[in-house]
């Protein structure tokens, strides 16, 4: 896989702890909780954490991903830093992927059996039955933004794997989570969102705090032929950022894997 593993993770200079997202990771997406340093983001980075309501008029539907990108394709998909508000910036070691080749491992994270620490922990990272994956976190002051594309094999994969995080949040209202010694407790939650171009969408939550530093993420799941998409809001001892909305992140990043899809 390439790319560093910390680069959907993020910074909080102000408060001294790492959170991830896919996580977002998430990880923005992939989510690494309060722990150690990765990247340094700008002390004065911050974004709205409410935003008025989401301007659907423009977000006209999309047809359903498909095609097989390897994940150095996905990486275009992306969404850029200027696309985000002024001084969140990603990780000089770029985005994480699956690299050039498509992936054919089975899957190592079963959502119906991992642990909720374990969850929280690799999404974002390969390991989920995915043919491709790519990742990227853009980190300010107390806030995150996290990107993520998934590509499974089918279009049934892809919308089973986003069923299965409702699932997995009913059983994990409360767990544990140790990291560089420290233990902290944290929840996840799940319901149904807005749909995104025609696509229905999935609200994971997950808050808690360790050491007195309290983490929210919110994340924003669509599976959408064979791609889950999925962007996350973070934030650190702070609100998670709220603009631009997790819905407008979501169509944009439709619209690219199906200009790349066109281009692979």
């Amino acid at each position: 896989m390439r790319g560093d593993r910390r680069a959907f993770a993020v910074l909080a200079v102000t408060v001294g702890v790492l959170g991830t997202v896919t996580g977002c990771a998430t990880k923005g997406i992939p989510y690494k909780h309060p722990s150690g340093a990765a990247t340094t983001p700008s002390a004065a980075a911050t974004a709205p954490t409410s935003a008025a309501a989401v301007p659907t008029a423009s977000m006209t539907p999309l047809a359903a991903a498909s095609g097989q990108l390897t994940g150095t394709d996905l990486e275009s998909v992306l969404l850029p830093a200027s696309f985000f508000p002024a001084g969140f910036t990603a990780p000089s070691s770029g985005p994480i992927t699956s690299g050039g080749s498509l992936v054919s491992a089975a899957a190592t994270y079963n959502l119906a059996t991992v642990s909720c620490a374990t969850f929280v922990e690799q999404l974002g990272e390969t390991g989920f039955g995915e043919t491709a994956l790519a990742a990227v976190s853009l980190s300010g002051s107390k806030q995150v933004y996290g990107e993520l594309v998934y590509q499974f094999a089918s279009d049934p994969t892809a919308t089973a794997f986003v069923a299965g995080l409702k699932s997995l949040a009913a059983r994990c209202g409360s767990f544990k989570v140790t990291s560089s010694g420290q233990t902290g407790t944290y929840g996840l939650t799940a319901a149904d969102g807005p749909a995104v171009a025609g696509h229905p969408t999935l609200v994971l939550a997950e808050s808690g705090s360790t050491a007195g530093t309290k983490l929210v993420i919110n994340t924003l799941f669509s599976a959408s032929g064979v791609d889950v998409f999925a962007t996350s809001a973070v934030g650190i001892d702070a609100g998670a950022p709220a603009v631009p909305a997790a819905q407008t992140i979501l169509y944009n990043l439709m619209k690219r894997q199906a200009a790349a899809a066109v281009l692979g």
